[in-house]
């Protein structure tokens, strides 16, 4: 347009000018509030020096006389939103002294043609403000702590300011925070001992949630009322296993306290659905159904095929099953009643038979020797405790290896179970380390033998004994 004026063209019109004539409608302008953008800066959508960029850029706006904002009907596909954006200086990403900034409510990325990178501008958060005020829908501040990045939040972006929510290391990688997380999952999470009929019995038409967000709203560790951070995206593709199908595409989120770090997951029961490592989920109906083919005993390996079988579909492995159901076994209340018709509550022997696959091989030499001041007395509870916590932590890490909460076996902290009504106290005796015999001592480590002794030795065999070929190398 500058070069046909510069010809003399002064009523040449450009592409922009001449598709006004087909305009059916006016864009509306929206007036964005300083309290909208407060807000935004209380829920950290970004800082106070970027409130201060965009009310200065608002004042210069008002003072040109043109709107800061517009929310743009128009363009393909629909689930993409356009704001155009003032600009006052031109450039080649705004001659006409505007600027069009797009967000995929899809793929949830932001654009501006001023960077050709993700990196944060001044026309995003403008664009940003406005969507807060006009579509607040959009803004759930989610982030995702997978190894590829999915965003879904309008406002979460990998930016270089304060606002975001920085790196999420979840689970925590240090053992003490983590450690916090498996006791309170331990103390606060159990699951009864009786659960309601529809739990307990499969059923196709049951429905179950797709975004599995905690439901504590304050911290339950420190001191007064701290509110929590808004829902953390773990991962959009956990799965749902059930006796009749699996459930895919289910997401996650965890929240984190901001005074503490510490983090809180998932894991309500009255869902129907019981988290195991916030990527697979066992609804309980299937829990329930693996402990009664294991008390008529059947592996998991074979009730993992017979699942396949019928569903027609590929579960995961029979192990990571087995995690999963007893990472629910460690959360569930167990209501021990032993009682015999003759004894009464506390028999004065009771005898367990042998469970042969609960067995396994350990050379007694791959065992440390307990204290010298050790006299077998074992706190029963604190044992199985720590196994609880064990299960529970694997639901935080891949391997067993990488569990922090590994109760290795050893003579001086292990023991058996025995019910409340039927032991006196919490304390038992362990005297397997009274079996260990003492190391023998050490033979001779070579015994010598002259050529003489050899060859008598040779010519004492019976006659029936076949030739044996003897061949003597010397040194030389």
């Amino acid at each position: 347009m500058e070069l046909a004026w510069r010809s003399g063209l002064k009523a040449y019109k450009c592409i922009h000018l001449k598709s006004i004539t087909y305009c059916s409608s006016y864009a509306s302008t929206t007036v964005l509030g300083e309290d909208t953008l407060t807000e935004m800066v209380k829920s950290r959508w970004f800082g106070q020096d970027k409130k201060k960029v965009c009310l200065d850029l608002q004042s210069l706006a008002n003072s040109n006389h043109v709107p800061l904002s517009v929310y743009c009907k128009t363009g393909v596909p629909q689930s993409v939103k356009y704001i155009s954006i003032y600009e006052p200086t031109v450039s080649y990403y705004s001659r006409l002294g505007r600027v069009i900034v797009s967000y995929d409510t899809k793929k949830n990325s932001w654009h501006c043609p001023c960077h050709r990178t993700k990196k944060s501008c001044i026309h995003k958060y403008i664009a940003k403000w406005h969507l807060f005020q006009t579509q607040r829908e959009l803004f759930r501040k989610v982030r995702s702590t997978e190894e590829v990045e999915v965003l879904t939040s309008a406002g979460d972006e990998n930016t270089d300011d304060g606002a975001d929510l920085g790196d999420i290391m979840y689970p925590p990688k240090d053992d003490q925070k983590l450690k916090v997380m498996v006791q309170y999952i331990l103390k606060n999470k159990k699951i009864p001992v009786v659960l309601p009929e529809h739990f307990r019995l499969p059923s196709v038409e049951m429905e179950y949630p797709r975004h599995l967000i905690p439901e504590e709203i304050m911290c339950q560790h420190c001191p007064g009322n701290v509110l929590l951070s808004d829902p953390i995206l773990i991962t959009q593709k956990a799965k749902i296993l059930t006796s009749s199908r699996i459930i895919h595409d289910v997401s996650t989120y965890c929240k984190s306290c901001h005074q503490c770090g510490s983090y809180f997951r998932y894991q309500e029961w009255k869902d129907g659905i019981h988290n195991f490592n916030d990527r697979i989920l066992l609804d309980l109906p299937l829990c329930i159904s693996i402990r009664n083919m294991l008390q008529v005993h059947t592996a998991i390996s074979r009730v993992v095929e017979y699942l396949e079988r019928t569903t027609g579909v590929k579960f995961p492995s029979a192990d990571v099953i087995m995690h999963g159901y007893l990472h629910f076994e460690a959360l569930t209340e167990h209501n021990y009643q032993y009682s015999c018709v003759n004894c009464g509550d506390h028999p004065p022997v009771v005898i367990m038979d042998l469970h042969k696959k609960g067995a396994f091989h350990l050379s007694v030499s791959d065992l440390s020797p307990p204290p010298e001041d050790f006299n077998g007395q074992t706190d029963m509870h604190s044992f199985w405790e720590a196994l609880s916590v064990e299960r529970i932590g694997r639901g935080f890490v891949t391997s067993q290896q990488l569990n922090p909460f590994t109760v290795p076996p050893s003579f001086n902290f292990w023991a058996p179970w025995i019910g409340p009504k039927t032991c006196r106290s919490n304390h038992v005796l362990n005297t397997e380390f009274q079996k260990v015999r003492p190391p023998k001592p050490t033979e001779a480590s070579e015994i010598t033998v002259t050529e003489d002794r050899l060859r008598e030795e040779l010519y004492k065999q019976k006659a029936k004994t076949q030739f044996i070929r003897f061949s003597i190398f010397n040194s030389h």
